[in-house]
């Protein structure tokens, strides 16, 4: 395959950029002509595209956003819509596309394999919710970002005696809270794949002011059915703590990416580019104890997650309270 398209689909992630670079800097090296097209897929249905050479990618490693933008895109949904962009691809004469995003960017790959278009897709997503490979680009970031922030608000928290509600991103998915939660050791965490209930958070609470915690700080996951404002209210309310609840929000989308997000956006660039050289297509990469794969497309919505109960375990112990069965 001498020539190639790249988009990006959905919420943008830190190391989308990075990895953006090394499928450039790959394909100029092995003389293949990239294109990148804006916006994603709907940048695909309207055929809005741009060469992409060693020169246009210089630096970009280091910020974050995508170089190319990024978009969700309903009309590529659209019988109308994806026959254009068939089309489009055709009419540019890609031979191989490869595509950033998360889980619905994934299914628009699937439906272009199945309409005979040769794809890799990278995951891209902070929320972590690709569950065929450890990581996906951006999350080791927006952890790294929330934990810096909730790291800053604490210790003005601290110095007031106060309590602190933190929402993280994620979706349906609870790992971003997890991992922040472990890394700051959280009294209290709260996300959708466990059942848990305002009352239990307050115990925790209650549990850690008991043992000499003056700032207790509860983390929530986006997908938590538990309402944050109630958290609060109830932690107030009870524990006699004034309480401010904090949403996170895109400052976890932003950032310099970590030193992790940016080596896997380099190798699965470089992976992606070299899969399509052999023929090898309708792939999607991944990572597993650090070593980077490939696997069928087809293959990956059926891999469930498996959410890390050994965490959450050693965050109670943590503070003394009893272990939660998986």
């Amino acid at each position: 395959m001498r020539r190639l398209g790249i988009l990006c689909s959905g919420g943008d992630c830190p190391g989308m950029n990075a990895c953006i670079k090394a499928v450039v800097d790959t394909c100029d090296a092995n003389d293949i002509d990239l294109i990148g097209f804006n916006r994603g897929y709907q940048g695909l249905i309207e055929n809005d595209w741009r060469e992409l050479k060693k020169i246009d990618v210089a630096n970009i490693e280091t910020i974050s956003g995508a170089l190319i933008k990024t978009s969700r895109s309903p009309e590529f949904m659209t019988e109308k819509g994806f026959r254009t962009a068939i089309d489009n691809l055709h009419k540019n004469r890609i031979e191989g596309l490869i595509v950033i995003g998360g889980n619905g960017s994934f299914r628009g790959c699937r439906d272009l394999v199945n309409a005979g278009v040769n794809v890799i897709g990278i995951p891209g997503t902070i929320d972590n919710d690709l569950f065929y490979t450890e990581r996906s680009l951006g999350f080791d970031t927006a952890v790294q970002q929330a934990v810096n922030t909730i790291t800053d608000i604490k210790q003005t928290m601290y110095a007031n005696d106060r309590g602190t509600i933190f929402k993280c991103m994620g979706r349906h998915c609870g790992d971003i809270a997890l991992h922040a939660a472990v890394s700051v050791e959280a009294d209290s965490l709260a996300v959708s794949e466990i059942e848990y209930s305002i009352p239990q958070i307050v115990e925790d609470v209650k549990n850690s002011m008991r043992h000499g915690v003056t700032s207790p700080v509860v983390i929530m996951s986006e997908g938590s059915p538990l309402d944050m404002e109630e958290v609060a209210y109830e932690i107030q309310s009870q524990c006699g703590i004034t309480t401010r609840s904090i949403e996170l929000g895109y400052i976890q989308r932003g950032g310099v990416p970590t030193y992790y997000d940016r080596m896997l956006g380099v190798r699965w660039g470089v992976l992606a580019v070299q899969l399509l050289m052999q023929d090898m297509t309708n792939l999607a990469v991944g990572v597993k104890n650090d070593k980077i794969f490939s696997t069928p497309l087809i293959e990956v919505e059926y891999v469930l997650q498996e959410f890390r109960m050994d965490m959450v375990n050693d965050l109670r112990t943590l503070h003394g309270l009893p272990k939660l069965n998986g």
